[in-house]
């Protein structure tokens, strides 16, 4: 089987669905936002108050997606040569989602319209609040939700024709298509961005989203993402590992109202302001960083069947240090911040495929106060004093739902590690949720071809050829234990100075 076919039998596609996957991305794959139940109402909604001049409040999240979503509506908003106001609560002094009491600080203020983006869709309270203040409202959000809302104009994909669900962003994106009657590059880049942070499935929509914009980043190099990044090449990893967690970094760590400056960076067009923010955004980061290692550095587990801690951090981190320990230990994690409020103390989920995170919410649905996410990851508030009840049925749980072997890699030759196959294998990008990048095995490697390299011998390395070699960074060589080893890892272009060569990156 050659190294095509190898590809496909592990997507499970034919070729003709091959060839219609790696044709290059149009507008024409842009579903039409008619897909939408409402929107043409919605649109017409905001048309209207438009023209009465009414006071317009859009009222979004502190992550990447509910940041995104806010500023694909406020740029809309300016090519309509309309102003409106725009809002991102703080983690730490609002919390998530729209609220009865900002519901009456708008009306103070104001606002005749509200417009969520990425929540909204169970503030059952505050959309009472505002039908008895006599505000407009209208949600659009892609949470789950149980309960029909008839009250108030809704945008969400479950009441749509789109294949798959998608994010708050980019749910904002079909709205703003719909008020310009054309699709903005810019805007679709930032809807696909909300696609990669948020996880949402990588296939459908989603992915024609996402190649496109990843297409418009390669063409016309968006200041916001060129300064962020600090590259001019795009592809998803680029998004994923230098653009997202500089727009996720504030929010988690910033305690007042700063993480509102990522809406100005988005929609400003003044080169020196954006300079400006990207630098404070670059140096939250790296605080970010800091943090997450100070945090994670005096952390030391037994090997057992779950971790559970309540840790001294800032409650945005512990969805970061809960995903850290979850690869470090390969156990479920639930890290609590020990912030008390309203004794309740909250924290972040962190599973693999075999513990389903949902499910045991579910189970024990009257511990927590608060609670949403999916399957391998979720956010919950408990009370205080259920915390050691908690530990002992999350333990328990994992116990009984161990995590399934990934035994899902394609067996290859080290002949096959060759720049060919790396551009058949980016032929299938982009990567992400429900379409993942293949790991790959290399089977009976003689433990002598192994090199140990760095300046303290911690990285492993085995040349192959004069352009591809194996690396492990920060291997765990105590685990070597025969002299005939496999090997799992991806293709990684290394790129240094004029050189370009091909790495096989290991995977612990």
């Amino acid at each position: 089987m050659n190294f095509l076919d190898k590809l496909l039998d592990y997507y499970n596609i034919s070729l003709d669905q091959y060839n219609a996957i790696k044709q290059d991305a149009n507008l024409a794959d842009v579903p039409s936002y008619k897909v939408f139940d409402n929107i043409e109402k919605i649109k017409d909604e905001i048309l209207s108050s438009i023209n009465n001049k009414e006071k317009i409040l859009i009222y979004g999240d502190y992550d990447a997606d509910g940041i995104l979503a806010t500023s694909i509506l406020v740029k809309t908003f300016k090519k309509l040569n309309y102003e409106v106001t725009s809002y991102i609560p703080s983690r730490y002094l609002d919390g998530y989602g729209i609220t009865s009491d900002k519901v009456r600080r708008a009306k103070e203020l104001g606002f005749n319209l509200i417009i969520t983006v990425d929540n909204g869709i169970k503030a059952i309270d505050a959309i009472k609040t505002a039908k008895e203040l006599g505000i407009k409202m209208i949600i659009t959000d892609h949470h789950e939700y149980s309960e029909e809302i008839t009250d108030f104009l809704y945008l969400h994909p479950k009441k749509s024709t789109l294949k798959v669900s998608t994010s708050g962003a980019a749910t904002a994106f079909y709205l703003s298509y719909a008020l310009l009657y054309e699709i903005d590059p810019y805007l679709l880049t930032l809807a696909a961005t909300s696609i990669l942070s948020d996880a949402m499935p990588l296939i459908e929509e989603n992915r024609k989203l996402v190649k496109l914009a990843i297409k418009y980043l390669n063409k016309y190099h968006f200041d916001q993402f060129t300064l962020l990044s600090n590259e001019m090449s795009f592809d998803e990893s680029t998004l994923n590992l230098k653009v997202i967690p500089k727009i996720n970094a504030v929010g988690r760590i910033e305690l007042k109202k700063e993480v509102n400056v990522l809406v100005k960076y988005f929609v400003s067009e003044d080169y020196k302001e954006l300079i400006k923010i990207r630098d404070y955004l670059n140096n939250i980061n790296e605080k970010r960083k800091q943090l997450t290692i100070e945090a994670c550095n005096p952390i030391k587990v037994d090997n057992q069947e779950a971790i559970v801690m309540k840790l001294d951090i800032l409650s945005g981190l512990s969805g970061l240090i809960a995903n850290r320990l979850l690869f470090q230990y390969n156990v479920p994690v639930c890290i609590f911040s020990n912030e008390v409020i309203s004794n309740t103390i909250r924290g972040s989920i962190r599973s693999k495929n075999g513990c389903n995170v949902i499910n045991f919410i579910n189970q024990n649905i009257n511990l927590f106060t608060e609670q949403g996410g999916h399957e391998l990851a979720a956010g919950i508030v408990i009370k205080e004093e259920n915390y050691e009840l908690f530990k002992e049925v999350f333990i328990k749980y994992a116990k009984e739902n161990k995590f399934l072997p990934n035994k899902d890699y394609i067996e290859i030759s080290e002949e096959e590690i060759n720049f060919t196959n790396y551009d058949i294998l980016q032929s299938f990008a982009p990567f992400g949720q429900d379409f993942k990048e293949p790991t790959f095995i290399l089977k009976g490697i003689h433990v002598d071809r192994i090199n140990k390299v760095g300046k303290n011998n911690e990285h492993l390395s085995i040349n192959l050829n004069n352009q591809s070699k194996v690396i492990g960074f920060n291997y765990q060589f105590d685990k070597i234990n025969e002299p005939i080893i496999d090997l799992v890892g991806k293709f990684k272009l290394n790129k240094y100075k004029n050189n370009v060569t091909l790495n096989f990156a290991l995977i612990n």
